[in-house]
């Protein structure tokens, strides 16, 4: 990959994407983060469909079938722990989730790669659900159940206050307020609210290990993802079994490959904003040795 091929070195787009576009895909193609908003609508149209009409949320069918009670997951119904992520308690409660899904969503997709990014948005909420099922069971929280995409949304914020942490969001639409702000914000707000017992302390259990593990993923996960996770999904692709390239030589020099590729991207990036001189002596070293290495695999490499 050259220079060439970087977005932030063809100029500037001659305009905004039109929001059609942008839920509706163009060429065929749509992000996962899209097609996650379209999937939750669905899903909560349906529920409210035939539960029939003057039903109350959460007493639909798909509702009663996938939300997280902790009983029924101890009983053998597990998969109450992923689906209950597409269950939503309102209009609102969908409406601020799929929000928010649909700002943080695109530019950590462009970063990570549809399939990182969807089972990373998936862990988080199965991990929220974890903890609110570990706190329910010693005791601390009150049974009851719990849906929303909220864990997998604040994963998505807390990486994106990791990897862009200088973005800024308004809050309750009025409110410039930088991402890595929000975070330690809402943060607070969950840790507090658990201690206290209060309103929705269930609902924050969700969000706090949501946001702690997407921030973690951000700092760390790209070396688990590269030792670990990439590995351990590659093997349900078909004709992999024997394949040469699943040496261990071979995944070595493809993860130093694409943290090159990273470390390049990140740095081009920041001279393109700020200038050349906004380099630290430790980023130009980086630099060096990761285009060095780039160079002795690809020779058409700039």
């Amino acid at each position: 990959m050259t220079w060439y091929d970087r977005d932030y070195a063809r100029g500037p787009s001659p305009a905004p994407r039109p929001w059609r576009r942008a839920l509706f895909g163009s060429g065929g193609t749509r992000p996962v983060a899209v097609t996650l908003i379209w999937i939750n609508v669905a899903v909560f149209l349906a529920d409210a469909f035939l539960a029939g009409p003057g039903h109350a949320y959460l007493r639909g069918p798909l509702s009663l079938w996938g939300s997280m009670w902790v009983e029924y997951v101890l009983h053998g119904q597990v998969w109450r722990l992923l689906t209950s992520q597409y269950l939503h308690g309102g209009t609102t409660h969908l409406f601020m989730n799929m929000l928010a899904l649909y700002f943080l969503g695109p530019p950590l997709e462009r970063v990570w790669g549809p399939r990182k990014f969807f089972i990373v948005y998936t862990l988080a909420g199965f991990l929220g659900s974890l903890f609110f099922m570990a706190l329910v069971m010693k005791g601390w929280l009150a049974s009851a159940p719990a849906v929303g995409a909220s864990g997998c949304i604040l994963g998505v914020l807390g990486a994106a206050a990791v990897l862009f942490p200088h973005a800024e969001v308004y809050v309750w639409m009025l409110f410039p307020m930088r991402l890595r702000t929000l975070a330690a914000i809402l943060a607070g707000m969950y840790v507090l609210n658990l201690w206290q017992r209060g309103e929705n302390a269930g609902g924050d259990a969700c969000h706090l290990a949501g946001l702690v593990f997407g921030v973690w993923f951000a700092l760390k996960g790209d070396r688990w993802w590269t030792n670990s996770a990439s590995r351990l999904f590659s093997r349900f692709a078909p004709g992999r079994r024997d394949d040469p390239r699943r040496s261990p030589a071979h995944r070595e020099r493809m993860a130093q490959r694409r943290s090159d590729t990273e470390t390049i991207d990140r740095i081009l990036a920041k001279v393109h904003a700020r200038g050349i001189h906004s380099l630290s002596d430790a980023e130009r070293r980086a630099l060096a040795d990761a285009t060095a290495r780039q160079r002795a695999d690809d020779p058409d490499f700039l």
